[in-house]
């Protein structure tokens, strides 16, 4: 018996063992469960820079916002505006308003959100003119939800009820 031969053969009874001595024997017991969350729930936060900012408006490229989710299924954008002085990261729903030392007066500002396939545009304005301003540096996460995974009853503009309902986890951010 050649060298080629002799391992074919050892092969073959290999496999026929394994067959016959698979496992057998009681399943164990089941484990605990898993996290609440769903695989189709995707969120990504991004940094935007004030460099980022024109004319009041910058944009998120966003690839995985596809046209399924943006025809059907559900964008929600938060934002963390830290250099507010807050000195806790807490996600508030865009549309956003708050009070802003614009040139020594304090104004009104609005930050607001359009999408499209691919994108995240955000528009930051003077409520009383609305004219376009400028943003300092500000935190922004998206959350994807597909239409095959919405739940009745969600309050989409809360980011802690959706993180826990969905089981968004916290990335670092883009």
């Amino acid at each position: 018996m050649n060298l080629k031969s002799f391992k074919v053969a050892a092969a073959a009874i290999a496999m026929v063992g394994m067959v016959f001595t698979a496992c057998s024997g009681e399943d164990g017991d089941i484990g605990p469960a898993g996290a609440n969350g769903n695989a189709n729930v995707n969120s990504f936060s991004y940094t935007v820079d004030a460099a980022s900012w024109s004319q009041g408006r910058a944009n998120i490229s966003l690839p995985q916002l596809t046209k399924a989710i943006a025809d059907n299924g559900v964008v929600a954008v938060f934002g963390s505006f830290d250099s507010l002085g807050t000195d806790t990261i807490s996600w508030r729903p865009v549309p956003y308003r708050f009070v802003a030392n614009v040139g020594g007066t304090n104004m009104l500002v609005s930050i607001t959100n359009t999408f499209s396939v691919g994108q995240v545009s955000l528009f930051s304005n003077l409520t009383s003119t609305n004219a376009g301003i400028n943003l300092f540096t500000s935190t922004f996460r998206v959350v994807l939800i597909p239409s095959s995974a919405k739940i009745e009853g969600v309050n989409i503009n809360n980011y802690e009820e959706v993180k826990t309902v969905y089981g968004v986890e916290e990335f670092e951010v883009l």
